[in-house]
């Protein structure tokens, strides 16, 4: 059989199938965005915002409003259908998709599209050989589209070709958490002359409102960052050799230094910095400096990993704690932390509070009081002993 355009396939079908398809379009362009969010977690990212996933909405609605419109339409009238795709392909470079995501997106939405088609077919109990040549519309159609889409994203991505957004770019690659192609992380790396690095550490940037604008010389220039986001960062293979420029950070401006991991867990690096960056900012870890650097508190970053979670096990292990004033709450939180942590005798915990033993032991019969038998269970002391050290981290917020 000779090959044909799949323009003058379309054009073969029955206009009744096109018209049972199309009071269903916009119900089925929203499950096309769902299908492309559940099986493509680049997708997903982007279209977690409302507006995004709206305007996701409506492209693919008029993308299958153009497919069905030439079912039974002469191809004159069908030549400008893939300048509609070019332009989705420039689109999906500039929320930061890769190339096979926007490809993967559109067979997603293809084989939601030939579900719906196949449903109405049967309504109309068109024949086998009816839905059959809708499906090779469909098929021929992925090769087309997936052509289309790859021209707009290499025109979108050719005129991107500055050395700051080819940086950026790759930043958000590595740490947008959503999986990556690996040749696309590989040309980009070479177009700025970074080696990829077998190990990665994440920083991130945090500016004071009135900050002076980002001094790009203190970061090496052949290195992943993103400085004009929301959340300005970078990656660096050695931090102590890569960020000595970092000390020259103006007044107004933090950097927080994320652990050393993997390179593809790159994400969780920056996913940690930005939580330690967080909590600085909450007074919940102590910046000594412009710099914060997290292998330093990864203690108080488990601690303080699920605060939902902690606020559950604070108020159940301090529950008898609670109806306290709030001196003697502190008084006593604090004998108690040190009386679970060294077990010590009165003297011993006395001389650790800088108080009398007497006053220790009035708190500790108190505390039995209060607590019981908890105070003998190790399991309870633990409990106890992680809702107290977070009371600390986190005292105006409790």
């Amino acid at each position: 059989m000779s090959w044909q355009p799949v323009g003058s396939l379309w054009a073969r079908l029955p206009r009744e199938l096109g018209d049972a398809v199309r009071p269903w379009i916009p119900a089925i362009a929203r499950q096309c965005v769902e299908g492309v969010m559940a099986e493509i977690g680049e997708c997903a990212e982007v279209f977690s915002d409302a507006e995004a996933r709206a305007a996701a909405v409506e492209l693919t609605r008029r993308g299958i409003e153009r497919a069905i419109d030439r079912v039974g339409v002469p191809e004159l009238l069908q030549n400008d259908l893939l300048t509609d795709f070019r332009e989705q392909g420039r689109i999906a470079f500039q929320q930061g998709l890769s190339r096979e995501a926007a490809q993967a997106a559109f067979r997603v939405s293809s084989r939601v599209l030939w579900r719906s088609i196949a449903a109405a077919g049967r309504r109309l109990h068109l024949s086998g050989d009816v839905l059959y040549g809708a499906a090779e519309c469909l098929f021929g159609d992925v090769v087309e589209v997936t052509m289309a889409l790859t021209e707009g994203y290499n025109a979108a991505q050719a005129e991107a070709t500055g050395p700051t957004e080819q940086r950026a770019r790759l930043f958000r690659l590595l740490t947008g958490g959503g999986g990556y192609a690996q040749a696309d992380v590989g040309a980009l790396a070479v177009a700025i002359g970074w080696r990829i690095p077998h190990r990665i550490t994440a920083v991130v940037f945090t500016a004071a409102p009135g900050a002076p604008p980002f001094p790009a010389g203190l970061l090496p220039t052949a290195v992943p960052a993103d400085l004009v986001s929301d959340a300005p960062g970078a990656l660096v293979a050695c931090p102590e050799a890569d960020l000595g420029g970092l000390r020259e950070l103006p007044a107004g401006w933090t950097a927080t230094v994320g652990v050393s991991v993997p390179m593809a867990q790159a994400a969780e690096s920056f996913r940690i910095a930005r939580r330690a960056a967080e909590l600085a900012q909450r007074g919940m870890i102590t910046m000594v400096g412009p710099v914060l650097w997290c292998e330093e508190h990864i203690t108080t970053l488990l601690l303080l990993a699920d605060e939902f979670l902690l606020d559950q096990l604070a108020g159940e292990a301090l529950e008898p704690l609670s109806g306290l004033a709030p001196r003697q709450h502190e008084e006593l939180a604090a004998t108690l932390l040190t009386q679970v942590q060294t077990r010590g005798s009165a003297p011993e915990i006395a001389r650790q509070l800088a108080v009398h033993p007497q006053t220790v032991r009035a708190r500790l019969r108190r505390l039995t009081e209060l607590f019981g038998e908890r105070l003998e269970d190790p399991d309870q002391r633990l409990r106890i002993e992680l809702a107290l050290r977070a009371e600390r981290l986190r005292p105006a917020e409790l």
